[in-house]
């Protein structure tokens, strides 16, 4: 983990932070505008709101900031930015002249609200206006397909000239963000080419429909992925009515036999699964695998401690009594039927070759979207708190 100099106590501090999602776009404005603020009065702190370690997630922005040539730590991740998990908030608490900008949204989280309440001073964003903060400088587009074209301008205001490290990053995520202006796709603007144009000379050699596909391969590629941090990929905390705390649902882009092969086996994913449930906080994981090439997916469940077993087999029952078990909601809901539930249900089938691993095959149009409300709610209907 990079070892962050503390702060100027001679300057100002300005905390520049993206979304909660930590998207290419939240991040590298963040880290753009922080270039941008630096100064003999003011020292810039990009932020972004999640750990480190969920970095390697996001593959588009590992190959955006490899190709800017930042400085990056061994796992691929921004040295000159700071990571949720980093930060000693009791010490940011005590500066009384911090102030916020904020990129990519325009109104705080909880978490940074809790430390930057009345703290806002210019807010870049290219979502719907919440007006949250009447005080603040608002630059503020709807329209546009990425805040990186806010930016940009931001630095053509300043200099004709952009960092090279930077005009590759802008640029990038405004390819990434307009969907490399495919008129099918509707997402980018004539500000958002505005912006691009000017940053053409920091386009790669291979050219942008080139580069485009190179970033949308590696927004979707996985195979650097860890058996942990697939599980981080895509998830979902919920309650499951009738127990107490947070049940992961991760849907892993993998099958649940590579997932068992990577790990090392059947046993060794279920350590994986219970160590991650603990250590996050959850009371249990609940892991949705991609379709196999037999045509299924595949489900498996795995408490923290003994002691929430209960908590997977309740979750168990209630997909393997569908469709009798369906509340008249579920039964409602149009995507029941379209997925063949209401006559099929899950189509939930043990795995006994994987013990002592809890697993099960799945019908295969099954999705996150129709599991999760019946794995979450009492059979009388009552949903989860």
């Amino acid at each position: 983990r990079p070892c962050h100099p503390g702060f100027d106590p001679a300057r100002r501090q300005v905390f520049i932070v993206g979304n909660e999602a930590a998207d290419a776009d939240s991040l590298v404005t963040a880290y753009a505008m922080a270039a941008l603020l630096e100064s003999a009065d003011v020292q810039a702190v990009a932020l972004a709101q999640i750990p480190r370690e969920e970095f390697r997630l996001r593959g588009d922005a590992l190959s955006l900031f490899r190709r800017a040539g930042s400085e990056v730590a061994a796992d691929g991740s921004p040295m000159r930015m700071r990571f949720w998990d980093e930060v000693d908030w009791d010490v940011v608490r005590t500066l009384d002249t911090r102030s916020l900008v904020l990129t990519d949204h325009n109104k705080m989280t909880k978490i940074v609200a809790d430390v930057f309440s009345g703290k806002v001073e210019w807010v870049l964003d290219h979502h719907a206006d919440s007006r949250s903060y009447p005080d603040a400088r608002v630059d503020l587009d709807e329209s546009l397909g990425s805040a990186c074209t806010l930016v940009t301008e931001q630095y053509l205001a300043k200099s004709e000239t952009l960092p090279a490290e930077i005009g590759i990053l802008l640029a990038g995520v405004i390819l990434l963000d307009s969907r490399n202006f495919d008129p099918q796709e509707g997402r980018g603007t004539p500000r958002d080419r505005a912006a691009l144009d000017r940053l053409a000379g920091h386009l790669p050699e291979i050219g942008a429909a080139a580069w485009y596909k190179e970033l949308m391969n590696a927004r979707k590629d996985v195979s650097h992925l860890s058996v942990r941090e697939h599980l981080m990929l895509d998830l979902k905390a919920a309650t499951v009515a009738g127990f107490p705390g947070l049940v992961a649902f991760s849907s892993i882009m993998g099958t649940l036999d590579g997932m068992c092969t990577q790990a090392g086996g059947p046993e060794a994913l279920l350590a994986t699964l219970r160590g991650f449930a603990a250590e996050r906080g959850y009371e249990a994981v609940v892991g949705l695998f991609s379709k196999d090439d037999k045509g299924f997916k595949a489900l498996a469940t795995a408490a923290a401690t003994e002691a929430q077993q209960p908590l997977c087999a309740a979750v168990e029952a209630r997909l393997a009594g569908a469709p009798g078990n369906l509340q008249k909601e579920l039964r409602e809901n149009p995507l029941y039927a379209a997925q063949g539930i209401l006559e099929e249900g899950f189509g939930l089938t043990p795995r006994s070759d994987l013990l002592p691993l809890r697993a099960f095959s799945l019908r295969a149009i099954i999705s996150r979207k129709t599991l999760l409300p019946r794995a979450t709610s009492q059979e009388d209907g009552a949903a989860a708190l």
